[in-house]
């Protein structure tokens, strides 16, 4: 006698599991569909990235922006590239100054730098003119590179409160790291 139930003949399933197989094949045709036009049209993108041009390119953009930025707020805002900066590094000729929070700081720093936060020299928490007297000392200051203006922000200050010679080094700290430059930590641990 059929009831009309044809459950656990398999007769019902056979369209269900058809359907669920054509979605399946559907979905991943239009995944890899997409990818293929997606690397079709981005080619150029992709082969820099894969090369580290791209890369290049947006701390060239990053950097230009930071200048920009430094030309608004001060004409005495001066940058100083990683080879110069190292030049006066391995001459002691400049004092290096670490904008960036004491977290950071402790967590690894351009060796011999000093550790003074924008934001404790703002809230008046340091005094620049005990912490770095000499007026004329050559200053580098920096940051996290990028689009991080710490650096720079520490610069207008120092110059605003008539400091001579001062630099931001772009790059920052990542950019110094990078370079295989020497860098410590303050609290005596790993650097990673």
């Amino acid at each position: 006698m059929n009831t009309g139930n044809n459950q656990g003949d398999g007769r019902e399933m056979t369209p269900k599991k058809n359907l669920a197989g054509t979605a399946l094949k559907q979905c991943l045709f239009l995944v890899v569909l997409a990818c293929l036009l997606g690397w079709t049209f981005n080619y150029p993108l992709v082969v820099k990235s894969l090369g580290g041009e791209l890369l290049a390119e947006i701390q060239q953009k990053q950097l230009a922006d930071l200048k920009a930025k430094a030309e608004q707020l001060s004409t005495d805002i001066r940058f100083i590239d990683l080879i110069s900066a190292k030049k006066l590094f391995d001459e002691r000729q400049a004092i290096f100054l670490d904008a960036r929070s004491p977290e950071e700081h402790a967590a690894g720093t351009i060796t011999g730098s000093i550790g003074i936060s924008l934001m404790s020299v703002v809230k008046g928490e340091v005094v620049l003119e005990e912490a770095i007297p000499d007026h004329n000392a050559v200053i580098v200051t920096y940051c996290s590179g990028g689009e991080c203006d710490v650096g720079v922000e520490m610069a207008k200050e120092l110059v605003e409160r008539g400091y001579t010679n001062v630099y931001v080094l772009g790059e920052g700290y990542p950019g110094w790291l990078d370079a295989g430059y020497p860098v410590s930590n303050p609290n005596g641990g790993d650097i990673s």
